[in-house]
């Protein structure tokens, strides 16, 4: 149920993507994260700059400072602080290091995210699909980046990408209706 390579070498793949042919009934498409390199920046550099705000605040507090108040520091801005710290500190780490795979046979799809040595799979049946859908998750209200998705609707729903240009999630939506033979519903880009 798997294209042959002519029909593969044909589409134009997205920067961020690559196939792999194991054998004639299995294709892997790996993808991961690309462009954004100004907001990791920018990430990286707040990260460090909190980073050394966290450690002496954390410094203050153990030694018994205080604020402007003259009151001695609370705990719960010292946990509010880190906090901050740590979960721009595992976004930024997702962000750079992560890598998504799908491997296709002629039964299921298995979804693979790789991090840091960390992996977690999910098997997909194909037949439990019943239609992809791209959806636009970002570039609304006050966020700037357009940005778009890919999920799965059937017997489960599951979300393949997310946050991604228009042209990646419509690429691998049309892939991927074409291999399921399912239908594939494409927001248009604005």
């Amino acid at each position: 149920m798997i294209r042959d390579d002519a029909q593969l070498t044909q589409e134009s793949i997205p920067a961020g993507f690559d196939l792999e042919r194991k054998d004639e009934d299995v294709l892997i498409i790996r993808h991961k994260r690309t462009g954004m390199g100004c907001m990791n920046m920018f990430l990286c550099f707040w990260l460090a700059g909190w980073t050394v705000g966290c450690i002496i605040l954390l410094l203050q507090y153990l030694s018994g400072g205080a604020m402007d108040s003259g009151d001695l520091i609370p705990p719960w801005v010292v946990v509010v602080f880190w906090g901050a710290e740590i979960v721009v500190a595992v976004m930024l780490t997702y962000i750079l290091f992560s890598r998504r795979s799908f491997r296709l046979d002629a039964e299921n799809m298995i979804m693979e995210t790789q991090l840091l040595g960390l992996r977690r799979t999910r098997l997909i049946p194909r037949t439990s699909i019943r239609r992809l859908v791209q959806v636009k998750d970002g570039g609304e209200g006050e966020d700037s980046f357009p940005s778009w998705g890919l999920r799965i609707e059937g017997d489960r729903k599951a979300t393949l990408i997310y946050r991604q240009p228009h042209d990646k999630s419509r690429w691998l939506g049309h892939f991927l209706a074409r291999w399921a033979d399912v239908e594939f519903s494409e927001v248009p880009n604005d």
